[in-house]
């Protein structure tokens, strides 16, 4: 749930513009602003926000300047507003929720709402796991000792998820994008995702090797729906899917991708 807002631009039309949006998404939130990164930073210190909408070029600090100053691990989930669309590579290094290219429509913001509120909620799992595996530490039980390894066995199939009381299994064919959040999963498909408990290195090792890649330490990809490797700057790369999503690969894992992409050439 989101009940606080913090919308950060330096446009008084356009904090306007997205209280409206925030107000016909979620009447009840409590909304505050902030025209500049300063101001920012202290009101999410101070007042600890469920969501930062956040603009990147603002007076005092950019928003990128902001995240560093709060600290990533400490800032709420944030969706980035902004008329600039060559930073969203860089948006999402910093675990952005989302990046609206300004002008958007209600729908679209939703869209991002509806992503902020899966990240609350993965967050809120997540720590959880931690607190329980603390306690099974606490007692002298290793928390991966509750996950049987499947090395040499066939690769994994299906995938069982719990989803509104219910147990649905999921085929792993059907998975784009493996995506870490702790001791979970987050599952991608063509129309929605799931939630595993299971960490990514875990699962990486039940997938099929010869159709299931680690580009990063959050992500492992289906090779069939790779399109292209871009160069980036500083000699990154960045992965193209069919969808258009963008990945960053990690120059740990380049070497293991090209091979892998070699032979399916």
């Amino acid at each position: 749930m989101i009940s606080r807002v913090l919308i950060v631009d330096d446009e008084p039309l356009a904090r306007e513009r997205l209280l409206e949006l925030v107000q016909a998404t979620s009447p009840g939130c409590c909304v505050k602003e902030a025209g500049d990164g300063d101001g920012a930073v202290r009101l999410i210190r101070d007042w600890n926000p469920d969501l930062v909408i956040l603009d990147i070029q603002i007076p005092g600090r950019t928003g990128f300047e902001v995240i560093e100053a709060v600290g990533p691990e400490s800032m709420p989930p944030t969706v980035f507003a902004t008329a600039h669309d060559d930073q969203a590579i860089r948006a999402f290094e910093v675990a952005a929720v989302d990046y609206l290219l300004k002008p958007f429509d209600l729908e679209r913001f939703q869209t991002a709402w509806r992503r902020a509120v899966e990240r609350r909620t993965t967050e809120a799992i997540r720590l959880e796991a931690r607190r329980l595996s603390d306690l099974l530490n606490a007692s002298g039980i290793e928390a991966g000792d509750a996950i049987a390894p499947e090395n040499g066995r066939r690769p994994l199939e299906r995938l069982s998820v719990k989803k509104d009381r219910r147990t649905i299994l999921v085929p792993v064919r059907d998975v784009f994008l493996f995506e870490s959040a702790g001791n979970y999963v987050v599952l991608h498909t063509t129309t929605e995702r799931h939630l595993i408990r299971e960490t990514l290195s875990e699962l990486h090792a039940r997938l099929d090797p010869s159709r299931y890649v680690r580009v990063h330490r959050r992500f492992v990809v289906d090779l069939e729906v790779v399109r292209e490797i871009e160069p980036w700057h500083r000699g990154d790369q960045v992965m193209v899917l069919a969808s258009g999503a963008r990945l960053r690969v990690s120059r740990s894992f380049r070497a293991e991708l090209e091979r892998r992409m070699a032979e399916r050439a």
